[in-house]
């Protein structure tokens, strides 16, 4: 259920499209070996499925910008820009996991189990 980089390249709309190619550009660069880091802080694969996990451990990071460590106004500058890129990237995740959900939950509404049991199932996902 969890998205992949690649994933969300086909899933976001044009709208959202900057972001993610934010992202994606960086795996292109001569010095990334084809990954990314994701807020900045988690080396990623762009097939690498993204966890709630992850994106916890790099919100935590971002919750108190006051206690980052940084050199000058050009690094805290760019603390922030990764800051606004992953709220939004996180954004992006969270949309395409409820999208998941109710394909998921669509499909099995149309078995004739009882719809309990599909949001039961749904859940766990």
């Amino acid at each position: 259920m969890n998205p992949s980089l690649i994933d969300l390249v086909n899933f976001t709309s044009t709208d959202e499209q900057r972001v993610i190619q934010e992202y994606m550009e960086t795996t292109k660069s001569c010095w990334s070996g084809g990954n990314y880091w994701l807020g900045g802080q988690i080396k990623l694969s762009p097939h690498e499925k993204i966890t709630d996990e992850m994106l916890t451990k790099v919100a935590k990071i971002y919750e108190n910008p006051s206690s980052l460590d940084c050199a000058n106004s050009w690094e805290y500058a760019s603390v922030m820009t990764a800051s606004r890129r992953f709220f939004e990237f996180d954004a992006i995740v969270k949309r395409y996991v409820e999208v998941q959900k109710r394909r998921i939950m669509a499909e099995l509404n149309k078995t004739p189990l009882n719809t309990d049991v599909n949001e039961l199932i749904v859940s766990m996902l």
